[in-house]
């Protein structure tokens, strides 16, 4: 079984975002199914760097402070597959700002990057469905979701009963994206009674997230896949949310919630790591 290299600009342990844990989970849901697994940040990786591992497989996370040159070599000498969660094809990485979000060509970037990988991996329907309609590039294939891991779903399965407040959940993210302040100014015009929620511990977070009757998300982006938005629905929080900008809301099993969905998302993601592997193989 070959190798396979995670290259991300930050590990979860250095910046607790969402891109990050799915891209770790994932790398750990690959050496749960047997495959040997190496993890750098790619302002590390030279090369020199690559020329030593080179039948490796590398997967390309977050890859903003990877250089040109090697990008370059990647290109040319690797086996190598992207894992994008965040427009890296645009410049402004975030096509919100484009009709129908398709960018002027001088606004993308990183397309020979993305035409030499021998698949672009994607966490949902639109999230590849936009990427194809601004790139034209055809090496594409759809996850259908974001990654947990199994210890994470049981933990939700374990709180999605939970008893309910009768308020409104708010991220509370110094993330701009993220609209903390607009989210509550909507709450605050209409009368809604409402809490932010935080926690570094990931676990606490979902513990408190699952108290909450609602989770209203708003975002000045488009999600990917709205991991938040996925971990409300299956701690049973009803959600609220701008429907065209979340990736997941394109998945069929959205319309799923608690158990019900908990139940899904495992089997995809029980299923994820094998088709990984496979198209590396291919």
């Amino acid at each position: 079984m070959r190798k396979y290299v995670f290259v991300m600009d930050f590990f979860f342990s250095e910046f607790q975002g969402g891109a990050e844990l799915n891209a770790e989970t994932l790398a750990n849901s690959l050496k749960q199914n047997g495959a040997e697994i190496e993890l750098i940040n790619s302002s590390r990786v030279t090369i020199e760097f690559m020329q030593q591992r080179i039948n490796d497989v590398f997967v390309f996370g977050n890859f903003v402070l990877l250089s040109e040159e090697s990008k370059n070599f990647a290109i040319n000498n690797l086996t190598y597959l992207i894992y994008e969660q965040d427009h890296k094809y645009l410049k402004t990485r975030n096509p919100i700002f484009f009709p129908n979000f398709k960018a002027p060509k001088h606004m993308l970037c990183n397309i020979d990057f993305f035409k030499g990988a021998k698949k672009n991996l994607f966490l949902t329907k639109l999230s590849k469905d936009v990427f194809v309609d601004n790139t034209g590039l055809d090496n594409v294939h759809n996850l259908g979701c974001s990654i947990w891991s199994k210890k994470d779903l049981n933990v939700m399965r374990q709180l999605c009963n939970s008893e309910k407040v009768d308020k409104v959940a708010v991220l509370d993210s110094d993330n701009p994206i993220k609209k903390r302040a607009k989210t509550v100014e909507y709450c605050e015009k209409n009368n809604l009674s409402f809490e932010l929620i935080k926690d570094k511990n990931y676990h606490k977070f979902l513990e408190k997230l699952s108290r909450y009757k609602k989770f209203i998300f708003f975002t000045g982006h488009l999600e990917t896949c709205a991991r938040i938005l996925v971990e409300a629905k299956m701690l049973n929080v009803e959600v609220s949310y701008q429907k065209k900008l979340i990736g997941a809301a394109s998945e069929p099993w959205f319309k799923l919630s608690g158990l019900e969905l908990i139940d899904e998302v495992e089997k995809i993601c029980e299923e994820m790591p094998i088709k990984v592997m496979e198209i590396a193989n291919e």
